[in-house]
């Protein structure tokens, strides 16, 4: 089947059509709401999820999947990953990219059964494993979600596994435990800048400033860090007491309405809160690429 060939049968039939033949699938493609713009899905939307084992023609339903999800266009592109796991579905691929794209837009129940219907044809997937932990983690339920996690290093130790499994003990407030994981995974690769990162947030919350700053501030100039990396620094200063270095940082990146918001949070928040971590999106759930 050519890519003409399906772009036609889109525009001719639409996604409806598409979808009219997965009864044994649960219809995501009605979860996320139309309310999410094209800005808000292109930055960091690119896939990483290989697509060599899929047929030709599950191959450019992909493609034009990933396209369509690059354009905003959220539901119809879900149920074309939908489209391209019931055309292949003893390949997980396509429903992990559903999982991950509700994970992403605020649907972590929805990611969870996309999550799940990859476990049932591969019950050692280790990237379903994770994304069902991180919807466990998005709903507050940080046990199963270490469950899951623990399941994935089971099977295959990598820093992915680690940084959340770091993560969801941060927002346990077990700060220690936290950073035994990020270091785990920093021997693995040394350089991972989002291990580097959480690592060194996890510090500044239990208190070890200076060494919070001293990881964080040479991270932030990094070519490859980005406002998020930044925002790391700028909330560990804040938690130093040291707000005009918090602020100073905030401004590389953000104006002054921005800054002034982001400074009247840093002034509220109070390090000992165990939930210090839920109230601002900063410590990375899904690993940056690197």
């Amino acid at each position: 089947m050519t890519l003409v060939y399906i772009k036609r049968m889109l525009l001719l039939m639409g996604i409806p059509f598409i979808l009219s033949g997965c009864s044994f699938l649960y219809d995501f493609s009605n979860v996320v709401g139309a309310s999410i713009t094209a800005s808000s899905v292109v930055q960091g939307s690119a896939s990483s999820i290989e697509t060599e084992e899929l047929d030709e023609e599950t191959v450019q339903i992909y493609k034009i999947a990933e396209k369509t999800y690059l354009r905003g266009d959220v539901r119809t592109a879900i149920g074309l990953f939908q489209r391209a796991f019931e055309l292949n579905p003893n390949n997980p691929q396509p429903m992990l990219r559903v999982g991950e794209i509700l994970n992403k837009h605020g649907e972590p129940l929805a990611a969870g059964q996309a999550y799940r219907q990859v476990l049932a044809v591969d019950p050692l997937n280790v990237d379903a494993k994770r994304g069902l932990g991180i919807a466990f983690m998005k709903r507050g339920q940080i046990d199963l979600a270490i469950e899951q996690f623990s399941d994935g290093l089971a099977i295959e130790k990598n820093t992915k596994l680690l940084n959340v499994m770091g993560v969801a003990y941060d927002r346990k407030g077990e700060r220690q435990t936290a950073q035994r994981y990020y270091l785990e995974g920093l021997e693995i690769d040394v350089n991972n800048l989002t291990l580097r990162s959480n690592y060194g947030l996890s510090m500044a919350y239990e208190g070890r400033h200076d060494e919070a700053i001293a990881l964080l501030y040479p991270l932030s100039k990094d070519p490859k860090a980005t406002i998020k990396h930044r925002q790391l620094l700028a909330m560990a200063y804040s938690l130093a007491g040291d707000f005009d270095a918090a602020e100073q940082t905030t401004r590389i990146d953000m104006d002054d309405r921005d800054v002034a918001k982001r400074m009247r949070y840093f002034h509220s928040l109070q390090p000992s809160e165990p939930s210090i971590a839920e109230k601002i999106d900063v410590i990375e759930v899904e690993p940056l690429s690197n």
